[in-house]
């Protein structure tokens, strides 16, 4: 079986969440996408920033560009709507937490390579044009190239923590759209 195969179920499911349904629709709010932008880039940032291991290759780094969207939004909204309606949710600071303590293998860094970076280079394109904002974040130099340089690091060994990744970020989906719910930006 691949990677692709032994991660199915939990790409699937994170797929399947309202959240990502959300943001495939065109109608997500703009203050939603912004606090999901602030999430996943603390995400971003602990992996580019891991002390161990290094991302194959600087293109594909997110961090910077998903600050430049958010300092995008922030003015579009305005500063005071930043500081009051941005939270770091419970799945993000644990993801925080399982990159720092966790990741102590070359090939469980490469995982999160794989689900996050690759998922960006793939369906980030279509994302790209439902979302508000410039979409900095879903911007490649030669996606192609940069996937086929992840594909090539990748083994089926992988997989147990592929899903733990696809788990964090389904936990993130589910909080997010909790959040849309509670602060009435979306009706569920």
């Amino acid at each position: 079986m691949s990677l692709k195969e032994l991660t199915m179920q939990q790409h699937q499911n994170a797929e399947r969440q309202k959240f990502a349904s959300i943001l495939m629709s065109g109608k997500i709010p703009k203050i939603s996408y912004l606090r999901y932008l602030v999430n996943q880039h603390v995400c971003y940032t602990a992996l580019e920033n891991h002390p161990d291991f290094k991302i194959p290759d600087l293109r594909l780094e997110r961090s910077l560009l998903i600050q430049q969207d958010i300092d995008d939004l922030r003015m579009d909204l305005g500063n005071n709507a930043f500081i009051e309606d941005i939270v770091l949710t419970d799945s993000t600071l644990n993801y925080e937490k399982h990159v720092k303590d966790n990741i102590k293998t070359f090939d469980n860094f490469m995982a999160h390579v794989y689900v996050r970076y690759l998922g960006d280079l793939r369906g980030g394109q279509m994302i790209a044009k439902k979302t508000p904002g410039t979409g900095n974040y879903y911007k490649f130099e030669n996606p192609n190239e940069l996937a086929n340089i992840i594909y090539r690091q990748l083994n089926d060994d992988m997989a147990d923590e592929a899903r733990i990744v696809f788990d964090f970020a389904t936990q993130l989906f589910i909080e997010m759209h909790g959040l849309m719910v509670d602060k009435n930006e979306w009706k569920s």
